[in-house]
């Protein structure tokens, strides 16, 4: 009873812990990239599958403020605390509310709150894998469509769900039971037709999905020990410290498993994702939130440890939980100009204080003038802040290339800009698209922003300098990969569709 009334206590409490977090946090430019999505519905997206815009979407219907989108987050991980105790308590009630009210502190619960493409991946991925664990014990082929129908959901948040689907291929393997590749194959079976719509849409938009995932982010890889060590410092603190002692002391949990393989699934869900996303880091830089979906399943499997172990663990999680919050709290409270000295301060300004650029722009531009900025975090912040059109101008970057369907540079042909730009090169990088360039340096907090003022943009130029560069790097898909549309090339480059 009195680990229950805990769980009662904390659940509201890092509820308002968040709920404070949320109100706090500048908006990031994930976020308000993804509002970009939002305001722009499609079945498919860029860089990644559209769970996410869809999500935004929904949530655009109550408000416009990054408030309003973050309730999703807010709503996702009491509910995933909910199901954690909900499947513990056949095991043992009273370290289940234990176990819920660690995963509540720890920091992927706490730090849980902003509205990206992680949070849908990280329900979808639980659901999934509490769907198959019910599907192995009821052999009920209702649950495993279930589990599939999640997975495809999933699916469609992140391309990560399929390093959960290979630690089920591995899971099953191990295991050597048959029943268990009958639940599988019912599971991928059922989240075919979801998975068909993220195909459907690469193969009319040039593969971009795969291409963004697999070759444009992936290019010059090299061995690199350094990213290791972020690796086992993110698990550490993604753990917490007490945690990751335990973990690593109980040689991974593997013999607690072995003793009692009632949660063994779960262990593989997390470990598999582990060893791979460690291997991973030995050629790449891997993110601190690359993990956080198969962490759930971590705080599963804790069940197996002492009492006494997981009442220190709720004790240094809550502790740990303070002392993230007060530093966030300090953090953000400081005035901007402490920064100043940093490399990014320009950008630092423009996330902590982007109304007081808005403004400056304001003062200066017409009605006439397209606002356009250099770089996609850019132009979605001042679309959000500024609540107008923002045009991604000059860009090479393989990121934000969503602007490419919405912005059709045809249609400035002629028209006077204000390009936003943090780059004073950029003016004279910019002479040759315009009758006219001139510039005015803005000063906000220390931070100096280049508004460059180019009359009558000459489109012609603009595509044979950046326009045909992006065809080749970005729309210009393997052989062996089908296309039935490359919308880009119709659209600026027409005559050598007709000619091929």
């Amino acid at each position: 009873m009195e680990n229950r009334k805990l769980f009662l206590w904390m659940l509201p409490l890092s509820t308002c812990i968040r709920l404070l977090l949320a109100g706090i946090i500048p908006i990031t430019g994930d976020e308000a990239y993804f509002i970009v999505w939002a305001k722009h519905l499609n079945y498919g997206y860029y860089e990644h599958p559209p769970m996410i815009g869809w999500i935004m979407w929904l949530f655009s219907f109550l408000g416009d403020n990054i408030f309003v989108y973050r309730i999703f987050p807010l709503f996702v991980i009491p509910l995933i605390a909910l199901l954690i105790v909900k499947i513990l308590s056949n095991i043992d009630k009273d370290k289940a509310y234990l176990c819920g009210s660690v995963f509540l502190l720890s920091p992927v619960g706490i730090l849980n709150v902003l509205s990206v493409n992680d949070v849908p991946l990280i329900l979808f991925t639980f659901l999934t894998g509490l769907f198959f664990y019910r599907g192995m014990n009821t052999k009920r082929g209702l649950d495993a469509m279930l589990s599939g129908f999640f997975g495809g959901c999933a699916f469609l948040s992140k391309y990560f769900f399929m390093v959960f689907v290979f630690s089920l291929f591995i899971f099953c393997m191990v295991s050597r039971k048959k029943y268990l590749w009958k639940i599988l194959t019912i599971s991928l079976i059922s989240g075919l037709p979801l998975v068909f719509i993220n195909v459907l849409w690469n193969y009319n938009n040039c593969w971009l999905n795969v291409m963004f995932n697999l070759f444009f982010r992936n290019r010059n890889l090299a061995i690199n020990f350094d990213s290791v060590f972020v690796f086992l410092v993110e698990q550490f603190f993604l753990m917490t410290p007490f945690l990751a002692i335990i973990f690593v002391r109980n040689c991974f949990f593997s013999d607690i498993i072995k003793r009692d393989d009632t949660l063994r699934l779960f262990w593989y869900l997390f470990m598999v994702p582990l060893v791979f996303f460690l291997l991973l880091s030995f050629i790449k830089k891997v993110g601190l939130h690359w993990m956080a979906s198969f962490y759930p399943f971590f705080f599963i499997f804790l069940i197996l440890l002492p009492q006494i172990v997981l009442d220190r663990a709720m004790r240094y999680n809550l502790y740990f939980s303070i002392i993230v919050l007060l530093f966030i709290l300090v953090t953000v409270s400081l005035p901007v100009e402490i920064f100043k000295n940093t490399k990014k301060y320009p950008q630092i300004v423009m996330f902590m204080r982007p109304v007081e650029l808005c403004k400056a722009i304001y003062e200066i531009i017409d009605g006439e003038q397209v606002l356009a900025s250099t770089g996609y975090t850019e132009v979605s912040l001042l679309r959000y802040y500024c609540n107008r059109d923002v045009v991604l101008f000059g860009s090479l970057s393989k990121s934000g290339r969503c602007f490419d369907f919405i912005n059709d540079f045809r249609n400035y042909n002629g028209k006077n800009f204000l390009i936003v730009s943090l780059n004073k090169r950029d003016v004279e990088r910019f002479t040759k698209l315009f009758v006219k360039v001139d510039s005015k340096t803005i000063d906000i907090f220390g931070a100096k922003f280049y508004f460059i003022f180019g009359e009558q943009f000459i489109f012609n130029n603009y595509r044979e300098l950046y326009l045909r560069k992006i065809l080749q790097m970005y729309y210009n898909p393997p052989s062996f990969l089908p296309i039935s549309f490359n919308f880009f090339k119709e659209r600026y480059f027409s005559e050598s569709s007709s000619s091929n």
